[in-house]
């Protein structure tokens, strides 16, 4: 009935594999875990490794990284069974009934996102603070402000489709590095007019990066965002549903992403300075993205 599926990358993922199969036994139904690690460090592979004995996982290791579509993309095809639950490996279950509510949804074709959430608790260190005030703010929702816009609030750290909706879509393996896959996925699943259902069924993100870590993947993922765009030939639809392509067309209309690019240039050091050692505000960082994605593009 259900393919439990996750990508492993630099991450201990024994307790989150133990609380999904034991849930998943509690619900008495045909189930597999499938854990991938895409060529981790010796000492993460080392401690995941113990899972493999247990009832129900496979556990693959990779030589070299595939990056996290084609990951994605592999779990999918070893999976057995007809409903695919993509589970992200820095997650923590929160709710004893996790898996409960995803299986009440396995009797037809779905895309079903559960949502994201992070511990209330400031981080310890302010190192921290830039990726938890972002996925306080910016990607903590309840399912009801999700469904406003169903495939623009698309995430794939938690999510149930339905194998033959996967196989329609799969993610774009020409984005290899981090950012904006599940981007380009929710897009093609909302130009294949199948519409995401978003229930409260989060895990919680325990993987924070530092703030020069964020910042950095941030880049990469504007990146990938200015290779989107160009694949996707600007589409109106596209601009429309990333905030972040909204307002750069919008400036380009204006004609001011010149001077925007060169203002970035001259600021970008002191702007990342502030970003990476101050609890910013993220309109800052807003600027620092919209910055960068004009001096690439």
């Amino acid at each position: 009935m259900l393919s439990i599926l996750i990508p492993v990358y630099n991450f201990n993922v024994v307790e989150l594999v133990k609380s999904l199969n034991s849930q998943a036994n509690q619900a008495k139904v045909d189930f597999e875990i499938i854990v991938i690690d895409d060529a981790s460090e010796e000492k993460y592979k080392k401690t995941n490794r113990r899972i493999a004995d247990i009832p129900h996982i496979k556990y693959f290791e990779e030589k070299e990284n595939l990056g996290r579509s084609r990951i994605r993309n592999k779990l999918a095809d070893l999976s057995s069974y007809q409903h695919l639950l993509f589970v992200d490996c820095d997650s923590k279950v929160c709710n004893s009934d996790y898996i409960q509510k995803y299986l009440e949804y396995c009797s037809s074709e779905v895309v079903i996102c559960g949502g994201r959430s992070y511990l209330p608790e400031l981080p310890a260190e302010n190192s921290y603070y830039l990726r938890w005030l972002h996925g306080i703010r910016r990607e903590q929702f309840s399912a009801e402000v999700r469904n406003s816009e169903p495939n623009k609030s698309f995430m794939t750290n938690n999510f149930l489709i339905s194998k033959i909706i996967f196989n329609k879509v799969r993610f774009d393996e020409t984005i290899a590095s981090y950012g904006h896959e599940d981007t380009l996925f929710g897009y093609e699943l909302k130009k294949n007019n199948i519409i995401i259902n978003h229930i409260d069924n989060p895990l919680v993100h325990l993987g924070l990066e530092t703030n020069e870590e964020f910042v950095k993947k941030t880049k990469e993922g504007v990146e990938n965002l200015n290779q989107i765009m160009r694949q996707n030939g600007y589409e109106k639809v596209f601009f429309r549903d990333i905030t972040l392509l909204y307002w750069f067309k919008f400036l380009q209309k204006l004609g001011i992403n010149r001077f925007l690019r060169f203002l970035f240039r001259k600021s970008e050091k002191r702007l990342y300075k502030y970003l990476v050692n101050n609890k910013p505000r993220l309109l800052f960082f807003d600027l620092y993205k919209l910055g960068y994605l004009c001096s690439i593009n």
